[in-house]
């Protein structure tokens, strides 16, 4: 079968750890072209992967003889706008954006230009996330949810990863590109919350770039909460925590932190009267490693624990096989761009709930 010939714009850690290293070994997928702001990096990640197309600029690589585009930059809707207008299928990291506006914009992009989207997030395709679905399942058709906790404190990026992997990095980007992007940030961020505090922004940030994996895992898990009960913020905007009400007597304890450290602790975990379930997420650049589902059941007077380790199958490499699939068959993908933009509309909502508890 022909390979799809991709452009990956946006040649930053995750590009060179991971996107860029699968589509190289994939069946599905020819690199085709490559586009970054840095001219440097363009060339060093042309040489080593062998790309002949390197452009500096998307609209020009949107040109070329490709069928997608891989968007894999800080921000998403300018390249969305030029890929769907170029008729190109799209692949877009998280988050998908910064404001529902912005999703809205997308969305009406995409369906005018009829193309496939499909948001990176890569833990909807884990094999141990796949199989805590299942048992989370069981403990809902019973109606045995009680609680939900979703957990990260996330580790730092130059100490968990620069150990282990050599990313490029250059001086080259002029100083004007960063600032209307962070001009940009900002005005999405107002979109999305009005007038706030630097630590509440911040706050929203982390949410946004990081705990978006675990926005999307929990409403993947267990749909969406009826409302946001309580947000707390602590006063530099690293650590958060939310009170989500499922209905009933289910709820859900949402918290991330921001930490120093160079490991992470992330899980998501149903609590029932009898049993307990839980997803613990290894780091995410350490290849292949497995995560562990923990079923705990109460059995009359014993004590059954059970641990599962689903596969070594990476994440990475499922996510953009389904794409392919999704490109291929012409159908809608599990991560599309509407549930990206629920994921925004409840991080907006956390931390919306902590603005109007401070008013």
């Amino acid at each position: 079968m022909k390979p799809i010939r991709v452009g990956v714009v946006g040649l930053g850690m995750v590009a060179q750890i991971m996107h860029l290293p699968y589509l190289k070994e994939s069946d599905d997928f020819e690199i085709a072209a490559v586009c970054d702001i840095s001219p440097k990096l363009v060339k060093k990640v042309g040489d080593h992967f062998g790309v002949e197309k390197r452009c500096s600029d998307i609209q020009e690589m949107v040109k070329s003889d490709i069928d997608a585009v891989f968007i894999l930059t800080f921000y998403h809707s300018d390249a969305t706008a030029a890929a769907a207008r170029a008729g190109k299928h799209i692949f877009c990291e998280k988050p998908v954006a910064f404001s529902v506006k912005e999703c809205d914009e997308m969305l009406r992009a995409v369906d005018r230009a009829g193309v496939t989207f499909m948001v990176g997030y890569m833990k909807r395709f884990d094999p141990g996330y796949l199989h805590g679905l299942k048992l989370f399942n069981e403990m809902k058709k019973k109606g045995d949810v009680r609680l939900i906790r979703v957990h990260d404190a996330c580790f730092q990026n130059d100490l968990a990863i620069g150990s282990m992997y050599n990313i490029w990095k250059y001086d080259d980007i002029p100083s004007r590109v960063v600032k209307e992007t962070n001009a940009l940030f900002e005005k999405r961020v107002r979109e999305a919350l009005g007038p706030a505090p630097a630590y509440v922004n911040s706050a929203y940030r982390l949410l946004l770039e990081t705990a978006s994996h675990d926005i999307t895992v929990l409403r993947g898990a267990f749909g969406d909460p009826d409302r946001v009960l309580h947000t707390e913020i602590w006063p530099k905007g690293n650590w958060f925590a939310s009170t989500l009400d499922y209905g009933g007597e289910v709820r859900c304890l949402f918290d991330i932190a921001r930490t120093a450290r160079n490991w992470g602790d992330e899980n998501i975990t149903a609590y029932g009267m009898t049993r307990t379930v839980r997803v613990n997420f290894p780091n995410p650049f350490h290849k292949n490693a497995v995560t562990t589902v923990e079923d705990i059941t109460m059995n009359d007077d014993s004590t059954t624990f059970a641990e599962t380790h689903a596969s070594n199958a990476e994440s990475f490499q499922n996510e953009i096989a389904h794409f392919a699939d999704c490109v291929r068959k012409k159908k809608s993908p599990l991560t599309s761009l509407e549930e990206g933009r629920k994921d925004t509309a409840l991080m907006t909502q956390i931390i919306r709930k902590y603005k109007a508890a401070k008013s």
